[in-house]
């Protein structure tokens, strides 16, 4: 049923809770995983105090900053998925997270996209939107977002 799964995540707790479930429903249905991370300067400059690892930043950081805390975020998320045996791939582009995890969905014909509910503190989400939200919009498979 869920053969290839999509798990965008941003280093929040709820987006290691997306890897445990999305590693659970792996196992069970003998899927893939494809971890994606896609940071976006618009986005970091105000996670000013949030989980994300982008905290330390009061500015628009640079796209070589972007580039090595998606990657840190990436790894992570990837060594919570091996940890539980799970084998995956893992995507990390700098840009807007919606399109880059629909782009990912699309190019690798997945059946479900798994992420947190909530990553982004309140002010972020006020004036960017939800990310899970806009991603379910446009979605072509199955939606699972995790607390």
């Amino acid at each position: 049923m869920f053969k290839t799964i999509v798990v965008a995540v941003d280093g929040s707790d709820c987006a290691k809770n997306a890897v445990n479930a999305a590693c659970d429903i792996a196992k069970t249905h003998d899927g893939r995983m494809i971890i994606v991370h896609a940071p976006q300067a618009e986005t970091s400059a105000f996670i000013v105090g949030g989980p994300v690892g982008y905290h330390e930043l009061l500015t628009a950081p640079s796209h070589a900053e972007l580039e090595e805390t998606g990657n840190k975020i990436v790894a992570e998320a990837a060594a919570i998925a091996t940890e539980k045996g799970c084998s995956v791939d893992t995507d990390m582009h700098v840009g807007d997270p919606v399109r880059q995890v629909l782009k990912v969905v699309k190019d690798n014909d997945a059946d479900l996209i798994v992420m947190g509910r909530r990553g982004l503190g309140s002010v972020a989400s006020l004036f960017l939107g939800s990310t899970s939200q806009k991603i379910q919009h446009h979605a072509t498979c199955a939606c699972l977002t995790v607390v």
